[in-house]
């Protein structure tokens, strides 16, 4: 039985030996959000890098933006892990209020 390496790393990590795949289909569900999707691995790291109180303001402030906005439709059903930048306007929003 000839087990071909290079196949086994691809299929175990992301394209050409990056990241290892996460399963996208598994989305975390919080109450309250409607519209904002994170795997829960994203939500823990979230959660440690912006602590909880700061995080559920900002899921708040972004899943009343999709729901609201005409900009928002393309985002919507879709990850919206990027939207959490530390220099983005979500968390900018979310310390001010």
């Amino acid at each position: 039985m000839n087990i071909d390496r290079k196949r086994l790393s691809c299929i175990k990590n992301g394209k050409k030996g990056g990241r290892p795949r996460q399963d996208s289909r598994i989305y975390i569900e919080l109450p309250d959000i409607e519209l904002v999707i994170l795997t829960p691995s994203q939500y823990g790291s979230l959660i440690e890098r912006y602590g909880y109180d700061l995080l559920r303001k900002a899921l708040i402030i972004l899943d009343n933006w999709l729901k609201s906005s005409e900009k928002a439709k393309k985002y919507v059903g879709k990850n919206n892990y990027a939207h959490f930048r530390s220099d983005g306007w979500l968390l900018n929003e979310a310390l001010r209020s």
